[in-house]
């Protein structure tokens, strides 16, 4: 059977099969590391299933150049389009992997913020990032040599959905010290120039949400015509995550992903073609997924800030997506 350079969809599919054993491991570990602060050995269960994940990526990728090495000049050359830096990232991942069992054989394991902010760790997750993203690479290959952006269907654009919703999971799993899901800021009581420094953090924390989450939608939509339902999964799969490692005790950290991946959704498809379409997602998008988890840790937890904190942290955000709709929205075709 001849095989093309190109990754086929089933590959793509299932290399992010193992990509995605790979992040359960990953937020498995994350979630120990919350809820049982003593634990204190690199040898855990946890980090079993996150380093058997990367040996399934390894394993999948390694098939494909198989696949496709008789029938190219070298070994480098039957590596698939878009996955160069994969094999990249898995050298840095396995760098950073070693460094890390050194790391916490010297220094102990770290159980809260300096986990996250660990090199070796930092180190693991640009390879892993690198690693994820190859379908987002192929299907730019693609577009570029098609020269056309055409609608998709939901079932032909899925690798490059699942790529992006595991990469801004990543990128989000590292900001967890920041996660503006989880509210928690808002239900304390505002005492002005005594907790101006909690309240500064519980606003920071959503601004933070909002750029991980809006910059890699803006990407896509720069690139592609999205299908109706694309943000919906990546946000979606990214508040999966995010409740789990709080072991869904908090279930609006999924309900306001997932209303913001549907505002995008339902903009994307109103304003297709539209020069506003960036400045529509910048605003709406923060405005209904910030509304969403104002209310339902309200309705949970009751909120003890005053209107000017609550509601002026969802026009921040609205704003902080203005900017960054701005700094990419297409220039007009006389370059004006």
């Amino acid at each position: 059977m001849v095989v093309g350079r190109r990754a086929s969809r089933r590959e793509h599919l299932v290399f992010l099969g193992a990509g995605l054993w790979l992040m359960v491991g990953l937020c498995l570990d994350g979630w120990a590391h919350r809820h049982q602060p003593e634990l204190e050995s690199f040898f855990t269960p946890w980090h079993a299933v996150f380093y058997a994940g990367f040996s399934a990526s390894v394993a999948t990728l390694a098939v494909m150049v198989i696949r496709r090495r008789s029938q190219a000049s070298s070994l480098w050359d039957a590596v698939p389009t878009g996955y160069e830096l994969s094999v990249v990232g898995f050298g840095i991942f396995a760098v950073g992997g070693i460094g890390d069992g050194f790391w916490h054989t010297i220094f102990g394991v770290e159980t809260s913020v300096d986990a996250l902010l660990s090199p070796t760790h930092l180190l693991m997750l640009v390879g892993m990032s690198m690693a994820v993203a190859a379908p987002v690479r192929d299907a730019e290959a693609e577009r570029s040599e098609a020269g056309t952006s055409d609608a998709l269907t939901v079932s032909s654009f899925l690798p490059v959905i699942l790529s992006i919703g595991l990469l801004t999971t990543g990128v989000a799993f590292f900001f967890l010290y920041a996660n503006g899901f989880s509210n928690w800021p808002t239900t304390r009581t505002y005492i002005p120039n005594e907790s101006d420094l909690l309240a500064g953090f519980g606003v920071l924390s959503t601004l933070a949400s909002t750029v991980i989450l809006l910059t890699p939608t803006l990407y896509v939509l720069r690139r592609w015509h999205t299908p109706f339902g694309a943000f919906t999964v990546i946000y979606g799969v990214v508040g999966v995550f995010m409740a789990g490692l709080d072991a869904f005790a908090e279930p609006w950290q999924i309900l306001a992903p997932l209303a913001g991946g549907l505002t995008a959704d339902f903009v994307a498809r109103s304003l297709r073609g539209s020069r506003h379409l960036g400045l529509g997602i910048g605003l709406l998008v923060p405005l209904i997924m910030w509304s969403v988890s104002t209310l339902a840790t309200h309705l949970a937890w009751t909120i003890e800030w005053p209107p000017e904190l609550w509601v002026g942290q969802v026009v921040m955000a609205m704003l902080t997506g203005l900017g960054l709709a701005l700094l990419t929205r297409q220039p007009d075709a006389g370059g004006t």
